[in-house]
C-alpha cells in the first residue's frame, strides 16, 4: 500500500537565487519562520540554498563561509523546532568539496548530510562526488534527497532505495528550460522520472526548485514550478513557474497556501 504521512505540514521555499550567502540565507530564516508561524514542521529549500547555484561559487565555497550560515540556520531550527533541508557546500577533512543538501533537525542538529553523487561535468571541476545516499529521520520520518539531475539515473537510484527505506525524497534543484522549449522535453522528462522514482520508492517525492537562474537568465523564465509527487506517482501540487515564494501544504493535499517573495 502507498506510504501516507498524516499530518505533516511541509514549506517549500522556491525562493529567488541571489549572488551572496547573506541575500540567500536571510531569506531561508525569514522562510523559516513564516513556516513556523504557519505550523509547517519541515521546510525544503532547493541545491546550493546557501550560496545560490552560481558562476561565483568558487569564491564562496569555504569552510569559514558556509559554517556560520549553517549554524544560523540551525539556530533557526531550534528556535521554530523546525526540521530543515537545505542546500548548501559541504567539505571534508581532504579540503574537497561536495554538493550537499543538509538535514537540520527541530532541535538544531544535523542530522546528516546527502551528497550528490550524479554530477554534472562542469560540477564534476570543482565539487567532489558522493560517496552515498543515506536515509535520515526529520519530525519522526525518514527522508533522503536526490539531488536535481540525479533523477535521470533512475536506475542507480532506485537500487539505492529499496522499496518503504525513505517515506520523505527530497528533490533540491535548479531545473529549468529556454523559452522555447516546450512542456515535453527535457524538464518534463525530469518529472516523469521523478514519478517513477516515487512509485518505485513508495515515498513521497518534495521538490524545491529554483525559480530563476543567475548565470542563465533566459532559463529562469521556465523555472520554478516546484512538485510534489505522491508514492502512486501522481503529481499533487505544482507550484507557480518563475515566480518566488513559500508554499505550506499538507503531505497528500492537493492545494497549498502560497505566499510571494517580497523583492
Amino acid at each position: 500500500m502507498p506510504t501516507t504521512v498524516p499530518r505533516l505540514r511541509i514549506a517549500i521555499g522556491q525562493l529567488q537565487m541571489r549572488w551572496s550567502c547573506n541575500e540567500n540565507v536571510e531569506a531561508i530564516l525569514r522562510t523559516i519562520s513564516h513556516a513556523a508561524s504557519a505550523r509547517a514542521d519541515i521546510c525544503v529549500f532547493p541545491e546550493l540554498a546557501v550560496t545560490g547555484f552560481h558562476r561565483q561559487i568558487r569564491a564562496l565555497a569555504k569552510p569559514e563561509t558556509i559554517d556560520p550560515w549553517l549554524q544560523a540556520i540551525q539556530t533557526a531550527c531550534a528556535a521554530h523546532s523546525m526540521a530543515v533541508a537545505v542546500g548548501a557546500p559541504t567539505f571534508d577533512d581532504e579540503a574537497r568539496v561536495f554538493n550537499s543538501h543538509v538535514l537540520i533537525g527541530e532541535s538544531g542538529e544535523i542530522s546528516g548530510v546527502i551528497s550528490k553523487r550524479g554530477l554534472t561535468p562542469s560540477e564534476e571541476t570543482f565539487f567532489a562526488r558522493g560517496a552515498s545516499r543515506p536515509t535520515l529521520v526529520l519530525q519522526d520520518r525518514r527522508c533522503t534527497s536526490v539531488l536535481c539531475r540525479e533523477v535521470e539515473d533512475l536506475q542507480e537510484i532506485c537500487a539505492q532505495l529499496a522499496p518503504g527505506v525513505a517515506e520523505l525524497i527530497f528533490w533540491p534543484g535548479l531545473i529549468g528550460r529556454a523559452p522555447a522549449d516546450s512542456f515535453d522535453t527535457e524538464s518534463e522528462a525530469h518529472i516523469g522520472q521523478a514519478c517513477a522514482l516515487a512509485v518505485h520508492a513508495q515515498a513521497f517525492v518534495v521538490q524545491a526548485n529554483w525559480p530563476n537562474s543567475l548565470n542563465y537568465p533566459e532559463e529562469g523564465t521556465h523555472a520554478g514550478q516546484s512538485v510534489v509527487i505522491d508514492p502512486a506517482g501522481a503529481i499533487l501540487l505544482r507550484l507557480p513557474r518563475a515566480e518566488a515564494g513559500v508554499a505550506i501544504f499538507e503531505l497528500g493535499d492537493t492545494s497549498y497556501d502560497w505566499q510571494v517573495q517580497e523583492a
